[in-house]
């Protein structure tokens, strides 16, 4: 076969693929009508379809990836155009108009042949208010605009689309519905992080006159601290306390991850999407350093990338929401989040450990009932956990339980020991990382 031949069908199969990528566009995002129309005039057939792995989203964010990293910038793919009029059949026989033939400049050769434009002058449009102003322009030089005040609105119809019906469904598995008995008086200490959560989605609810003129709740934050410090329980008495108000999606990676390409990033449009549909609505990503790293790693592919550029978009579009949809995140490790993260969340809360009061509380709460304690020994206990976690509280109060178990269970075997000996089998990790958090707290905490 000819080059040339080669190159007519290679253009051919060009414009096919690009007829299939916008209908594919058009159908994805609810545009039906014209997607109806584009495979009747383009005559596209039934029997093709787009692989699973491409999409006119991703084929655009990887070309603005080449050209971002080819000429350190985005590229550039709108433009204003130049103001002009469009001018409806019926307004033409209100508006008084002068209508001349304008002679082109003379031809340079003779064989070529004169060409006539006609120049229309609007004086003023009749539009039962006021008198427009005067317009000129000549006739196919550019497109009209339109002078109508209102822009049409196009129904989204994404919810209602088969090929995104999976990943509505996939979405909704997040949603909690089980009946958690939790409530503020749960959480010991951490007042402040208590109090930003309120104000972030239970005032806006029972107090809305509150929030007009400009007033808006807090629309993301951020909870950090040592494991086991209580992050992920505030998030579950939040879920508790406004459970019969809100929607809570509880995100994990493993929903968000998918092996397809551009996948992630629909996945994460879909979640937005339904958050927005469910207002009030609360969106939990637990551990969050681990889709938020750092994007300057060498390491990182390309499809990583774009679901970060992806996620970070969407954060930005939360503060646009008229609905009330709040962002949720903790993490163990702050340092390891890209600043550009950061950035998004408006509050960034330390969890901290509980104080004395706050231990003897907990101690108290988590031993067994039958063992009963004498003062002495719980401020004994009280000094010996000093850099516990609440978690941490928790399980040395169940290696007590279990020593008594083991007591009641095989006598023979099993001596009686020392109370302060179960707990000093724990060994508490935030020695190790509180200096760090306490540090990042005071150059990043809010």
């Amino acid at each position: 076969m000819s080059t040339k031949e080669d190159t007519v069908r290679n253009a051919h199969s060009r414009r096919r693929n690009l007829l299939y990528l916008i209908h594919c566009y058009l159908v994805d995002h609810g545009y039906c009508n014209s997607a109806k129309l584009l495979r009747s005039e383009a005559r596209l057939s039934d029997d093709q379809e787009l692989c699973d792995n491409i999409d006119l989203d991703s084929i655009y964010l990887e070309y603005s990836s080449f050209h971002h990293l080819k000429f350190g910038k985005y590229p550039k793919v709108l433009r204003k155009t130049k103001p002009t009029i469009k001018i409806d059949s019926h307004q033409m026989k209100k508006c008084s108009k002068i209508i001349r033939p304008i002679q082109s400049p003379p031809p340079k050769s003779p064989s070529a042949e004169p060409v006539n434009n006609l120049q229309i002058v609007v004086k003023h449009l009749d539009t039962g208010g006021e008198k427009g102003e005067e317009f000129e322009g000549v006739g196919n030089a550019a497109t009209l605009k339109e002078i109508e005040a209102g822009v049409g609105t196009i129904k989204n119809e994404l919810l209602g689309n088969p090929d995104w019906q999976v990943l509505v469904e996939l979405v909704k598995t997040t949603i909690l519905t089980e009946d958690l008995k939790l409530s503020w008086n749960d959480m010991c200490g951490n007042s402040d992080a208590i109090t930003t959560l309120k104000e972030a989605v239970e005032t806006p609810i029972k107090y809305p006159e509150l929030f007009v003129d400009g007033m808006k709740p807090w629309k993301s934050a951020l909870l950090y601290g040592p494991p086991g410090s209580g992050k992920t329980f505030l998030a579950k008495i939040l879920y508790s306390e406004t459970r019969q108000d809100v929607t809570f999606f509880n995100v994990s990676s493993s929903v968000l991850i998918s092996k397809w390409r551009g996948e992630s990033e629909k996945i994460l449009k879909v979640l937005f999407y339904v958050a927005r549909t469910h207002a009030p609505s609360i969106l939990f990503f637990d551990e969050i350093e681990g889709i938020t790293s750092k994007r300057d790693r060498p390491g990182d592919h390309e499809s990583t990338k774009r679901f970060k550029n992806e996620l970070l978009q969407l954060l930005d579009g939360i503060e646009q929401y008229r609905e009330g949809t709040f962002i949720l995140a903790s993490t163990n490790l702050p340092w390891d989040i890209d600043e550009a993260f950061l950035r998004r969340f408006e509050k960034k809360l330390l969890v901290q450990l509980p104080n004395p009061e706050e231990r003897s509380t907990l101690i108290n709460k988590f031993l067994p009932g039958t063992l009963k304690i004498s003062e002495f020994e719980l401020e004994s206990l009280v000094n010996l956990t000093e850099h516990f976690t609440g978690d941490e509280l928790r399980l040395a109060c169940k290696e007590v339980a279990m020593q008594n178990l083991r007591q009641m269970t095989a006598p023979n075997e099993f001596e009686k020991v020392p109370l302060e000996n179960a707990f000093k089998k724990i060994k508490p990790l935030s020695l190790r990382t509180m200096g760090k958090h306490l540090h990042w707290q005071q150059h990043n905490g809010t």
